[in-house]
C-alpha cells in the first residue's frame, strides 16, 4: 500500500528551523496519523509524501511560502492593558489569546500599559526541514472519509471523534 488520497497515514517525524532547531517532533510519542488529501497536515509536507509506503523515510526542505507563509510585520500590533479582556494581569510573553474575531494571537512583549500582540503563525518565516518515516497506511472507515480526519478510538470504545471534533 503506498501513500496517496482517502488513506489514513501514520508518520513519525522531526521538524528543525534554518538553524537546526528542533521546532516540532513525535519521535518520542506515537505516530501522527491523518488522512491524506485532505488538508490535515501542510499542503506541500503532504504532497511530498505522495507514493511513499511503509517504512520509507523522507527529507522535506518548506521555504517560509510552502509552510507557515512569511512573517507579515502588519499583524504585529499594540493594544492598552485596558483594552485587552479582563485577565490580562495573568498574560506573559508567549501566551495565546483570541481577538474578538476568533483570530490566534501571541503576546510577545509587554511593557507597562502596552501589551504587543502578533497574528502570525510562531513558525511564519521560517523555513522547516523535515524528517518523517512513513509507519502505517491503512483504508479509512467510512466516517473518516465523511468527515475528512481521522477518528481515534475514545475511552467509551466507540470509534467515533465525539462532541469535541465540530463534525456532529
Amino acid at each position: 500500500m503506498t501513500v496517496e488520497k482517502d488513506k489514513v497515514v501514520s508518520i513519525q517525524y522531526n521538524a528543525t528551523d534554518e538553524t537546526g532547531t528542533v521546532v516540532d517532533s513525535n519521535t518520542e510519542f506515537e505516530p501522527l496519523e491523518y488522512l491524506h488529501g485532505h488538508g490535515n497536515i501542510l499542503e506541500n509536507l503532504e504532497n511530498a509524501l505522495n507514493g511513499l509506503q511503509i517504512a520509507e523515510e523522507k527529507k522535506i526542505t518548506l521555504a517560509p511560502g510552502e509552510a507557515y507563509g512569511e512573517f507579515n510585520p502588519e499583524l504585529v500590533f499594540e493594544v492598552k492593558r485596558d483594552q485587552f479582556p479582563e485577565g490580562a494581569d495573568q498574560v506573559q510573553p508567549g501566551t495565546m489569546v483570541q481577538s474578538s474575531d476568533g483570530q490566534e494571537l501571541i503576546v510577545t512583549d509587554m511593557d507597562g500599559d502596552k501589551i504587543i500582540l502578533d497574528g502570525n503563525h510562531p513558525l511564519a518565516g521560517r523555513t522547516l526541514h523535515f524528517s518523517v518515516t512513513i509507519k502505517n497506511i491503512r483504508q479509512p472507515t467510512a466516517e473518516e472519509l465523511s468527515h475528512g480526519h481521522v477518528h481515534h478510538a475514545h475511552s467509551h470504545g466507540n470509534n467515533s471523534c465525539g462532541d469535541g471534533c465540530g463534525c456532529h
